[in-house]
C-alpha cells in the first residue's frame, strides 16, 4: 500500500510538467470546487434558481470532463517530447529536482492532499453527472431553459390535469437507448434555438412520442368498463342578456362490458383484443387513408379512403391509441375566441351580467393582437370603444370594464404568444367535432367516421352521432332542463 502511495506521489509532479497538464489540473480543480459549493447550496437551502442550476449542473460537469481529458493529453505530449534530442538531460534534472523536493515532509503532505483531491474529483464528477441528468428530466429544465420557445407549453402544462407528471415520462422512453435518442434530438433542437431556425409555433403532433401503452396506461385503464357519462355543453347567445343554452349529452365511454365481456363504446377503439391501424396522409394526422382492424396479427377488415385521397403518399402508419383523441392532455388551449369566452362565462371568469359581453368580448379578441404585456390596457380601450360604437345605451361602469379587460387579457395570454406565432386554435383538440376552423365537421372523429371510408364490399365506417353521444336536451335554458339532470349542471 505504501509503495502504491509513493508511486502515485511520484507521479503527481508530472501534472505540472507542461502547460497542457497544468491547464487540465486548474480547470478540473476549479470546476470541482464550484460544483461542491453549488451542491452545498442545493442541500442546505431552498435550492438554486433554474438558470444557476442549468449552468452549475450542465456546464460545470463539462468543464470537469474537459480538465480530466487535458491531463492525459498533456502526458502524451510530454512522452512525445521525450523523443527529442537533449530532452533526457533536462528530464533527469527535473527528476532530480522532484526527488529532492519529495524528500521534504511538507511537500509530501501537499502532494498527498492533491492526490486526495483528485480522488474527490472523480467522486464529484459521478455525483454531478447524476444530478445533471436528474435536472434535465425536470419540467423546469424543459420549459425554462429554452425560455420563450417552450413558454406556451410550460404555461399550459402547469395548469393541466397532468401538471404532476414529469415531461420526460411522456416525451422520453425508458432505458438508456431512449435517453440517448432524446438527448441527440435535444442537440438538434438546441442548434435550432441558437440559430433561430426552430419552427414557430412548435409543430404537432410529436411523432416521436412514446406509445400510450407506455405512458397513459401506467395510471389509466382504458379497458376498464366506464359505462356512460353525463356531460353538458354550455353556450351563450350573443344577445343583451348573454342567454345561456345548455345541451345535455350521455357519452358511452364503454370499455370491456363485465356482463358480455365484449368491447363497447368509445374506448373500444383501443381494445386489448384487437388493434386499429390507420395511414396518415399528412403530417398533422388530419387526412386519413386506409384503416385496418387487426386481430391476432391478421387483418380482418380494411376500409379504403375516399377516391380523392386514393394514391396520396402515406406519411405515417400508426396503431391507434389514447392520444389520437386525447391529443392535448397536458397542453390544453381554449380553441377559438368563441370557445374561450364561453368557458370564461360559464366559470365566472367573465361577468355574465354585463350586457352584450359575449358579443363584444369575442369581437375584441378576434380584432386585437397586442403584445402580451400590453394586453390588458389595449383590451380595456377596445372594450370601451366597442360598447360606445355598438351599444351606447348599455355601457358598463369603468370598474366593470376594467374587470372585463383583466379577464380577456388572461384568456389572451393563455392562448396567444405572438413571439412564437401561436394564435387562436393553432392546437385544436381532437375531443369533439370541430377541426382547425370552428364549424368544420371534417376534423377529429370525422377523420375516419366520415361515411366515406369503405370496405371492398361497400361497408362504410359509420358517421352516426349516436356512436359517441346521445343528446338528452339541446340548447335548453337551464331552468327548462328536466329536474332529474338540473342538479348536475354547475352554472
Amino acid at each position: 500500500m505504501f509503495k502504491l502511495f509513493r508511486a502515485l506521489v511520484a507521479f503527481l509532479p508530472r501534472l505540472w510538467s507542461n502547460w497542457i497538464t497544468l491547464l487540465g489540473t486548474v480547470i478540473t480543480s476549479a470546476a470541482a470546487i464550484t460544483v461542491l459549493v453549488a451542491l452545498a447550496i442545493e442541500f442546505l437551502s431552498t435550492g438554486l434558481n433554474t438558470y444557476a442550476a442549468a449552468v452549475l449542473f450542465l456546464v460545470m460537469p463539462g468543464l470537469l470532463a474537459l480538465g480530466l481529458l487535458l491531463i492525459p493529453l498533456g502526458l502524451y505530449h510530454e512522452r512525445r517530447r521525450a523523443q527529442r534530442p537533449g530532452f533526457a538531460a533536462e528530464h533527469d534534472q527535473l527528476q532530480d529536482a522532484l526527488r529532492q523536493a519529495m524528500s521534504s515532509e511538507v511537500v509530501r503532505k501537499r502532494v498527498a492532499f492533491v492526490l486526495l483531491m483528485t480522488v474527490l474529483n472523480v467522486m464529484i464528477f459521478s455525483v454531478v453527472t447524476h444530478r445533471a441528468i436528474s435536472f434535465m428530466e425536470t419540467p423546469q429544465f424543459c420549459g425554462n431553459v429554452c425560455h420563450s420557445v417552450m413558454q406556451p407549453e410550460l404555461d399550459t402544462y402547469n395548469s393541466s390535469p397532468h401538471s404532476r407528471v414529469a415531461c420526460v415520462q411522456c416525451h422520453v422512453g425508458e432505458g438508456a437507448t431512449s435517453a440517448i435518442k432524446a438527448k441527440l434530438a435535444g442537440l438538434r433542437q438546441l442548434w435550432g434555438i441558437a440559430t433561430g431556425t426552430f419552427h414557430r409555433p412548435i409543430e404537432t403532433p410529436v411523432h416521436s412520442l412514446r406509445r400510450a401503452s407506455e405512458t397513459c396506461e401506467g395510471c389509466h385503464q382504458p379497458g376498464k368498463f366506464f359505462g356512460t357519462r353525463l356531460d353538458f355543453r354550455t353556450h351563450f347567445k350573443a344577445d343583451k342578456d348573454n342567454t345561456p343554452q345548455v345541451t345535455a349529452m350521455i357519452f358511452p365511454v364503454g370499455g370491456v362490458d363485465p356482463v358480455t365481456s365484449k368491447d363497447s363504446g368509445i374506448h373500444a377503439h383501443i381494445s386489448d383484443r384487437y388493434q386499429l391501424r390507420y395511414e396518415s396522409l399528412d403530417d398533422k394526422r388530419t387526412i386519413i387513408g386506409k384503416v385496418q382492424r387487426i386481430e391476432n396479427g391478421k387483418v380482418v377488415a380494411e376500409w379504403l379512403p375516399p377516391k380523392e385521397n386514393m394514391g396520396k403518399p402515406v406519411t405515417e402508419s400508426r396503431i391507434m391509441d389514447c392520444v389520437d383523441c386525447h391529443n392535448r392532455v397536458a397542453h390544453i388551449y381554449d380553441g377559438a375566441p368563441e370557445a374561450a369566452v364561453e368557458k370564461a362565462l360559464a366559470s365566472g371568469r367573465l361577468d355574465r351580467s354585463l350586457p352584450w359581453i359575449k358579443q363584444v368580448a369575442v369581437g375584441v379578441l378576434k380584432a386585437e393582437s397586442p403584445p402580451r404585456a400590453e394586453a390588458e390596457r389595449q383590451f380595456r380601450r377596445a372594450l370601451g370603444q366597442a360598447y360606445e360604437r355598438d351599444h351606447a345605451n348599455a355601457v358598463p361602469s369603468s370598474e366593470k370594464l376594467d374587470q372585463a379587460a383583466r379577464g380577456l387579457a388572461a384568456l389572451y395570454r393563455r392562448n396567444v404568444y405572438p413571439e412564437m406565432r401561436l394564435a387562436w386554435n393553432n392546437y385544436p383538440s381532437n375531443i369533439g367535432h370541430n377541426g382547425p376552423d370552428p364549424g368544420n365537421f371534417k376534423g377529429q372523429c370525422f377523420r375516419c367516421h366520415d361515411g366515406e371510408h369503405a370496405t371492398a364490399d361497400g361497408k362504410v365506417i359509420p358517421s352516426k352521432c349516436e356512436l359517441c353521444h346521445d343528446v338528452m336536451a339541446k340548447d335548453e335554458v337551464p331552468k327548462d332542463l328536466p329536474d332529474e339532470i338540473r342538479p348536475f349542471l354547475h352554472l
